[in-house]
């Protein structure tokens, strides 16, 4: 492939044709910087960033590639225009030429082949375990990216908002860790360029779409790092932001359209969190402009999805950057802010083109009542339905938290699932226990890592598509700020004292190694992950559920106490019916449950059951 393609990643522009003049056209940039023959989405839509745009008339020398429309904006910087690229469109440079009244300007734009019809992506499900990652602080794999020409925010470790130098170089370094630990899939938060003057580590506020942060590495190692991990089995799912960009994006000194964003630098809406007013029937109006249109700050303008080149803007980039890379999944940030007829139309688009890839939507709402509007299939839909199949259940995880940070009684996560009949599908719901934005699960257990465990113990064998976050498997306390959230994996820096990566250098290797047992054992037990969950209201802080796909059944006994409980098999009878044994999936011990009518399991622990009966081996 051309290296100008595959690099630089730019359209390789030609000569200017025509007269010389000052008003002459110019062409700085064209996005999408390359499409493929092949794809559902035939017609492109060309945003070009120039000079002297307005008024121009456009044709293609190629006959693979037609022109249907430019739009003639009133700002000379721009123009749009929407291409229309041939089935069998050879792979190569293409020339389009835009036309002025005396002048005229070519160049040549990327055609490529596409990747199968889209059979790469395989999506994520529940027989998944994602791997949560903030790039920056979980390794540095190239310290000469730490800091780089033209990027206004160099390396500083010792600010807890500062970069610290984490890239793609030190995920790639250590798939193999990943992999052994047991996780099948990682989410990785943004990797596109931030060029903020602060704070810009988060990757939150884009100032391009379309390039990889030169601090995190290159668009061509984000694709190798898709590829070495697919090697080892493990997806790669795009922490993907629609709803905003950050102030410092070339958009803010030359906007394309008026319109471009909801408000401006000057006059903005403060956004609303108040996010059940979207779905509330008696909401005043300026309630939902609020969310919808509103600046999360001062430094990250909204984008305004109702305008149609945006909208365009934003579905195209998302999908090339899945045809570039081959990606198996989105997580979308902020997804209640955006405009919901555009991420419908958005999602729609991308599973035309990617049928087995997922999507899961951040709901950051504690009520299930108003979470379970924005999954796809749901009957009480957002506008018109969301075409969403995941959203994050923070109903869920505000039940972990009050139940292990603040010693809440179990029934409070029995009640939560009890609410699942609110779902289109709550076996699709992400859950998790802790993430880039909360307090971490060792810090609300203050420490206590048998309730930790416990914790996630319960996220790894209930129903669901589970979430951990880095570090969580070495015991990471972190604290109540975000740069303490988002601390320094160890050992994955340059001068680091301990390497949490290796058995030797790691404070809670019981943690790791409680982890990954069953971590693993989930993948032997597709009850675990797939399987119907059956459970019984708690009794003195114990709680019991079943999974149960096939002939496969699975007994989980959660023993919220501190002290070590006898718990009474009598009232678990029909759902164990005919099994004589119980067999210890982490021990390896078996229970004769025809003989017995208690078992034991010890404070603060779990006990996890392969449910046998005498046709069992």
């Amino acid at each position: 492939m051309n290296p100008c393609v595959r690099s630089a990643l730019f359209i390789c522009l030609l000569s200017i044709a025509g007269h010389a003049s000052a008003q002459a056209p110019t062409v700085r940039k064209v996005e999408p910087p390359n499409w493929w023959s092949g794809m559902v989405m035939k017609q492109v839509q060309l945003m070009i960033h120039g000079t002297h745009l307005t008024g121009l008339g456009a044709y293609s020398e190629s006959p693979q590639i037609r022109v249907v429309r430019i739009y003639r904006t009133p700002d000379p910087s721009y123009a749009f225009v929407d291409i229309e690229i041939a089935e069998d469109a050879l792979e190569g440079y293409h020339r389009i030429t835009l036309t002025g009244a005396h002048d005229s300007v070519s160049f040549a734009y990327p055609i490529l082949h596409r990747r199968a019809s889209g059979t790469g992506q395989r999506g994520f499900d529940a027989g998944d375990v994602i791997y949560l990652i903030t790039p920056d602080r979980f390794a540095n794999g190239d310290t000469t990216n730490d800091t780089v020409s033209g990027m206004t925010e160099a390396r500083n470790r010792h600010s807890p908002l500062g970069r610290h130098g984490g890239d793609l170089k030190g995920i790639i370094d250590h798939l193999d860790y990943l992999s052994d630990l047991g996780v099948s899939a990682l989410w990785i938060n943004p990797l596109v360029e931030n060029n903020m003057p602060a704070a810009s580590y988060h990757g939150y506020a884009a100032t391009d779409l379309y390039t990889i942060d030169p601090r995190f590495g290159t668009n061509a190692l984000y694709e190798e790092l898709v590829r070495e991990a697919h090697r080892r089995g493990l997806k790669v799912i795009m922490d993907h932001v629609s709803n905003h960009v950050g102030i410092a994006h070339p958009w803010m000194k030359d906007l394309p359209s008026a319109d471009w964003l909801n408000g401006s630098a000057s006059s903005h809406l403060r956004v609303s969190h108040d996010l059940p007013v979207l779905t509330d029937v008696h909401m005043d109006s300026t309630e939902g402009a609020a969310v919808v249109s509103g600046w999360f700050s001062d430094n990250m303008p909204d984008l305004n999805q109702r305008n149609s080149f945006v909208a365009r803007y934003l579905t195209q980039n998302t999908i090339w950057w899945i045809e570039s890379t081959g990606i198996d999944g989105i997580r979308e940030d902020t997804y209640p802010y955006a405009d919901q007829r555009f991420l419908a139309e958005w999602a729609r688009a991308i599973f035309a083109e990617y049928p087995a890839f997922s999507i899961v939507g951040e709901v950051w709402i504690g009520d299930p009542a108003f979470v379970a509007p924005y999954q796809k299939g749901s009957p009480l839909a957002v506008g018109g339905g969301t075409n969403l199949p995941s959203v994050t259940d923070f109903p869920l995880f505000d039940a972990f938290t009050e139940v292990f940070g603040n010693r809440g009684s179990i029934r409070l996560i029995y009640d939560g699932l009890s609410k699942d009949h609110l779902y289109a599908d709550p076996y699709a719901l992400m859950t998790f226990v802790d993430n880039h934005d909360t307090r971490r699960i060792m810090y609300l257990t203050e420490g206590d890592s048998a309730r930790a465990l416990l914790a996630l113990t319960l996220l790894l064998t209930t129903r669901g598509i589970p979430q951990i976050y880095y570090g969580t498997e070495i015991g990471l306390m972190g604290g109540r700020s975000h740069g303490a959230i988002r601390a320094d994996f160890p050992g994955g820096f340059p001068g680091d004292t301990t390497d949490a990566f290796t058995v030797e250098g790691r404070v809670s290797n019981s943690m790791f190694t409680s982890l990954r047992r069953i971590l693993h054992l989930r993948k032997q037990r597709p009850s675990l992950a797939y399987g119907r969950l059956v459970h019984f209201p708690p009794v003195d802080e114990a709680y019991v559920y079943l999974r149960a796909l096939d002939d496969e059944q699975t007994m989980i006994i959660v023993n919220n106490k501190n002290q070590p409980q006898r718990i009474n098999l009598a009232p678990y009878r029909h759902g164990l019916a005919g099994a004589t044994r119980l067999r210890d999936l982490i021990t390896g011990g078996v229970v004769d449950i025809g003989n017995v009518e208690q078992i034991e399991i010890g404070g603060n622990t779990a006990g996890i059951y392969a449910v046998m009966r005498d046709s069992d081996r």
